[in-house]
């Protein structure tokens, strides 16, 4: 039978100390070689799990981190979009009250109120009151409801710029609108304007915008000036003494546009100042808004 071959190990603690022996057998030497190598890949498994842990830990932390600042952020955007929305229900209730200011309140009865959703709404995030894209829906709502009232203000200036809602000279009504004796022929007649009584050469004013389109001498009129100012309004001024405007001239509101005279069928100075609408004549009355 073959001996067995054992393993010795020497340790010798310094120069005279006593000298310790230790024998090993193949087999306990196998299973300590083992054990140091099961024990050196359990210090490789730890340090890397270590490792992991740590980098983990790090994500961790820094997510938290993050989240904070995500929650700052989130609610920051709550106050604006907070701010947003009362902005945009002030310029709501002004646009209506401009709506109703124009006249044309009725034209947002088709109107739809824009449904409220929210965002944010994953995680921890607060949740927000409205989507952006609510948000831009109402504004665009606004901006078409604030075109309409701008167009009918703007609508309304025309007009009332060429309605002729001012006496184009100040001084007595001698002869109202309709009928009346005729001063000349002493006979009864419809008279279809006003005449005023002012002083020979005085001023006469447009009453409104509009374009000359008729500065000449007429029969019983003497000499004549037609105004036409659009939407249907046409003005007439009689006896004239002269024109200080012509034929297709633009004329605005308060221009010096004649002088008083005596010119045609008269018996003193005087205008004689007619209104039509939509080719029928009018009480020039019913539009003098400064005087009379």
């Amino acid at each position: 039978m073959a001996e067995k071959r054992h393993s010795t190990i020497i340790i010798v603690p310094h120069a005279h100390g006593k000298v310790f022996k230790l024998q090993l057998s193949p087999v306990l030497l196998k299973s300590l070689m083992g054990l140091g190598i099961t024990i050196g890949i359990l210090a490789i498994v730890s340090l890397v799990a270590s490792g992991t842990f740590l980098r983990q830990r790090a994500m961790y932390h820094a997510l938290q981190s993050e989240n904070k600042q995500l929650k700052k952020n989130n609610q920051r955007l709550e106050e604006t979009v907070t701010q947003v929305q009362a902005r945009l229900s002030q310029f709501d209730q002004r646009t209506k009250a401009l709506a109703i200011a124009a006249g044309v309140a009725n034209l947002f009865s088709d109107s739809s109120p824009v449904s409220t959703g929210v965002v944010g709404s994953g995680g921890p995030l607060t949740k927000l009151g409205a989507e952006p894209s609510s948000l831009l829906q109402r504004q665009d709502r606004l901006d078409r409801e604030l075109a309409k009232v701008e167009q009918r203000l703007s609508d309304q200036a025309m007009l009332l710029a060429h309605t002729p809602v001012l006496t184009p000279v100040a001084g007595v009504i001698t002869d109202g609108y309709g009928p009346r004796m005729d001063p000349i022929t002493h006979k009864p007649a419809f008279h279809e304007g006003l005449d005023i009584s002012v002083a020979y050469g005085t001023v006469v004013t447009a009453p409104a915008d509009g374009v000359v389109v008729y500065a000449d001498r007429d029969a019983g009129y003497g000499r004549l000036l037609k105004i036409n100012h659009g939407y249907g309004y046409t003005t007439m001024y009689g006896h004239l003494d002269r024109f200080l405007v012509k034929e297709g001239e633009h004329v605005t509101r308060g221009e010096a546009i004649g002088k008083v005279g005596m010119s045609g069928r008269t018996t003193g100075p005087h205008l004689h100042y007619e209104v039509w609408k939509d080719g029928e004549r009018q009480n020039p009355l019913y539009y003098i808004l400064d005087a009379f």
